[in-house]
């Protein structure tokens, strides 16, 4: 079996051709120049659920990677998916030089260990940040980037990053709109408040 090239462990050609298809739906978003790069630690495993896989009818969207996208394109000020078409959406993020990436390319239910899976990366993904995106600013997404965060401070670039509260932005009910709405940890307009402050 080849190994991956986004995770690093041995895997099949369903794992490879999920990866790239992956890369290809992200890459007909990206900027040319990058001024929010969003930092997640992985992809869904159901391409249905990937943010750069616009959706014809968001009912093939799980409803987590819905608010999941709902939250995201409402930091470029764009509104909710509901009212405009995902593409539209997507081409408004694109536009204000926003751009999503995942520091593993392949789906944590791919990984026997995700999180050594993600301190194995982790130099590769700094660098990939600093060299590749080059972006103005970083925004963490998801519990498991906190341990990047340390990463950036030794690497000059911790004045970069745009943090909640010191850690990543992080919503634990996403999937759960009522629980979501009950205690207030929709990430979109937090970090949108957060993104309107900087230079």
């Amino acid at each position: 079996m080849p190994v991956c090239e986004g995770c690093g462990t041995r895997a099949d050609d369903t794992h490879i051709s999920r990866r790239t298809a992956r890369l290809e739906l992200a890459k007909k978003f990206r900027p040319v120049q990058i001024k929010v790069l969003f930092l997640d630690s992985a992809p869904p495993n159901r391409i249905e659920d990937f943010f750069y896989n616009p959706a014809r009818d968001r009912a093939d969207r799980s409803i987590a990677s819905r608010m999941f996208f709902d939250e995201l394109t409402k930091c470029a000020g764009t509104g909710e998916g509901t009212g405009m078409q995902e593409v539209m959406l997507l081409g408004a993020f694109q536009g204000r030089g926003y751009f999503l990436t995942h520091a593993l390319d392949c789906a944590f239910e791919d990984q026997a260990d995700p999180q050594n899976s993600l301190r194995r990366v982790a130099p590769s993904v700094l660098k990939r940040i600093q060299e590749v995106y080059k972006p103005t600013y970083v925004v963490p997404l998801s519990q498991p980037t906190s341990g990047l965060i340390r990463l950036f401070g030794l690497i000059g670039w911790g004045e970069r990053l745009v943090l909640d509260k010191g850690g990543p932005f992080v919503d634990p009910y996403l999937g759960n709109p009522k629980r979501q709405a009950e205690m207030g940890t929709a990430f979109g307009e937090r970090i949108k408040r957060a993104l309107a402050v900087l230079p």
